[in-house]
């Protein structure tokens, strides 16, 4: 197993398929939604919204310390694991594939904290199929929140 690839120019051929880091992030979704649950049911968010109120009343009445807390959690393990796991999360790992910088180099714990901070804001505007769907139109396989980052996510 080797720490990393030929750090450096980075081939077509290297580039990871749309379907491996497709099962790659469904595996991390999975395992982090697990490791989340209880603090997005203690905020709130789990539950059935009450049809006699409005969307207002929902969104008041949420317990945001857990909210955030849940969110957190969920950008630590991106930013952390592929910041300093040489860019793998337990799903790219998994998959056999990681990220990094556009040019080939090993991902800095910087950059993978922007690139873990753009991902979480297409979610939060609620453009996350867009970000994802992104992959299908550019050559070198890269989301949104890849290109913003300058990221490329490649076969390990």
């Amino acid at each position: 197993m080797r720490d990393g690839p030929p750090y450096g120019y980075l081939v077509q051929e290297l580039i990871a398929g749309r379907w491996r880091r497709l099962f790659a992030g469904i595996y991390d979704v999975v395992l982090v939604g697990v490791l989340t649950k209880p603090l997005w049911e203690r905020s709130g968010v789990l539950e059935p919204m009450d049809p006699t109120k409005d969307f207002a009343d929902f969104v008041v009445n949420l317990d945001w310390r857990w909210l955030i807390a849940g969110t957190l959690v969920w950008y630590a393990y991106h930013w952390l694991l592929t910041g300093y796991c040489n860019g793998r999360t337990v799903g790219k790992k998994a998959f056999a594939i990681r990220v990094v910088q556009d040019n080939g180099a090993r991902l800095t714990p910087a950059t993978a904290a922007g690139r873990a901070l753009m991902s979480g804001f297409f979610v939060a505007v609620g453009v996350s199929v867009i970000d994802l769907v992104w992959i299908v139109f550019t050559s070198r396989k890269q989301a949104l929140h890849d290109l913003a980052a300058n990221t490329v996510v490649m076969i390990d």
